[in-house]
């Protein structure tokens, strides 16, 4: 039977039981009146029924969706996509952070003349290129060539924040040999990775010197003196040659620029020529001949490459007395 023909029939029995008449509306006067517990019972009953009515007719709550807390904390991916921060698990080395700009010699010009043992100081002016400020834990180290006494490493004075310019020196002792020297020098930083100049930050700056004393610098060859030099053959003396930069990576082509110099002890016509000796065959400039006063005379040669290579090059003055200059060694990468 429906739910609500079994409620309607209690219902009215219970108002039938609760008023004492019978159907039809007859009072029966001889009925017993009921007790008030079996009205409460009627009436229980009655609230029940309802209430099973109601609750069949509710629909039931459905549960809330969870929130993906342990979903969204698990979501993570190692490597990062477009557009997101970077992940703290980068490696601390960042490309131009490092790098040196080369500002001036502020002392010690390339050539500069010594006595063998003579002390000096020389001094580059540095700017920061890098985006990292030079902490005083940043040191200046040697890195190739001839250290001339100096330390092999030695801590920055102060702060150089990105920028800003920076006088650095270094102590230095020439050779007891006569001859020409070259020293380069590189900076470190704080993690102890060496950086210095170019496009890549890892070229070093560089001394260079000469050193005079009773020994003539480069190597007489033998035979017979011209006209016009001087019994004992002494008319040329300091014959040397430098290099902007021995050691090379970058893209190519690249200009290795030479400086030359020789002292005449007296007015001389005078020969000479830049020779070099490298991993493949080079057109080199010819030779040149001038007539010159007594004095230190400076020579300069741009040779450029357009491939990768190694080798040496001297300053040979043939006349009026042959005598070459100390090789110096160049290597270039292309990258």
């Amino acid at each position: 039977m429906p739910l609500k023909k079994i409620l309607n029939f209690v219902l009215l029995s219970s108002l039938l039981v609760f008023s004492g008449c019978k159907p039809g509306g007859q009072a029966e006067a001889t009925e017993t009146p009921l007790s008030p517990e079996a009205v409460f019972t009627a009436a229980a009953l009655t609230a029940q029924v309802r209430m099973t009515e109601l609750i069949a007719s509710t629909p039931s709550p459905q549960p809330a969706t969870p929130t993906q807390t342990i979903a969204a904390a698990t979501v993570t991916s190692t490597v990062p996509s477009a557009g997101a921060a970077p992940s703290l698990t980068l490696p601390p080395a960042v490309p131009g952070a490092d790098k040196v700009e080369f500002v001036a010699d502020l002392t010690i010009p390339d050539g500069t003349v010594f006595s063998p043992g003579e002390k000096f100081t020389k001094t580059w002016r540095l700017m920061n290129a890098g985006t990292a400020t030079w902490t005083t834990a940043y040191t200046l180290v040697f890195f190739s060539g001839e250290q001339m006494g100096g330390a092999a490493s030695t801590a920055l004075p102060l702060e150089v924040p990105s920028g800003q310019t920076l006088d650095l020196s270094v102590q230095l002792t020439a050779p007891a040999q006569a001859g020409s020297y070259t020293g380069y020098w590189i900076l470190r930083n704080a993690a102890g990775r060496n950086f210095g100049l170019g496009p890549n930050a890892d070229g070093p700056f560089y001394v260079q010197i000469n050193v005079s004393g009773t020994a003539a610098t480069g190597t007489p060859q033998t035979g017979t003196p011209s006209a016009s030099s001087t019994p004992g053959g002494d008319t040329v003396s300091g014959v040397t040659l430098g290099v902007d930069a021995a050691t090379v990576q970058q893209a190519c082509p690249y200009t290795f620029t030479f400086s030359g110099r020789f002292t005449l002890n007296k007015t001389a016509t005078v020969t000479y020529r830049l020779e070099a000796d490298t991993s493949f065959p080079i057109n080199l400039p010819g030779a040149t001949t001038t007539s010159l006063n007594a004095g230190t005379h400076e020579v300069t040669y741009t040779l450029e490459f357009s491939d990768s290579v190694t080798g040496t090059a001297r300053l040979h003055v043939t006349a009026p007395q042959d005598v070459n200059s100390d090789p110096v060694s160049i290597s270039l990468t292309c990258n």
